[in-house]
């Protein structure tokens, strides 16, 4: 590898890192600190895709994309930046069971501090985003090699 590519390689991983840190910031404030306007209070839903079936069938989209499409996006950066910047984190077990690890801890802390719900759909629908994340990542990665390593 040239120069020239060790330079863009240091760039891009600090870059990610940037937004990696930054992104984790922004993932304990949305789900610790913020006032969520749709809690009824503790309580816990250990039912698999019980609280989806519900947000679904209630028709109110503002709901639906809140907190379906918003769990998965909120996850989809972990998917793509962790592997970025951690070289085991590009197996897909390994990044999926960190962020089922993270997921479930953001879940519990919710319950026990911030008095909310604790609900395993959550958990499930940022696994979702951390996938989608990671394929991405795939993607991304084959093409940086393609375009900048050709000639190692």
């Amino acid at each position: 590898m040239d120069e020239r590519q060790l330079v863009i390689k240091r760039r891009i991983k600090r870059f990610c890192a940037d937004i990696f840190f930054t992104y984790l910031f922004i993932l304990v404030y949305v789900t610790l600190l913020t006032y969520n306007y749709y809690v009824y209070g503790k309580s816990f839903n250990l039912v698999f895709l019980d609280s989806i079936k519900l947000m679904l069938n209630s028709g109110n989209v503002w709901l639906i994309l809140k907190n379906i499409l918003g769990n998965i996006i909120l996850f989809l950066p972990f998917g793509f930046l962790a592997p970025a910047l951690f070289s085991f984190m590009r197996s897909f077990s390994h990044c999926f069971f960190v962020s089922l690890l993270i997921s479930g801890i953001i879940e519990i802390c919710q319950y026990e501090f911030a008095e909310r719900i604790f609900d395993v759909d959550d958990i499930v629908l940022n696994s979702v985003g951390e996938i989608l994340g990671w394929l991405i990542f795939k993607l991304f990665h084959k093409l940086y090699i393609l375009f900048f390593e050709k000639n190692v």
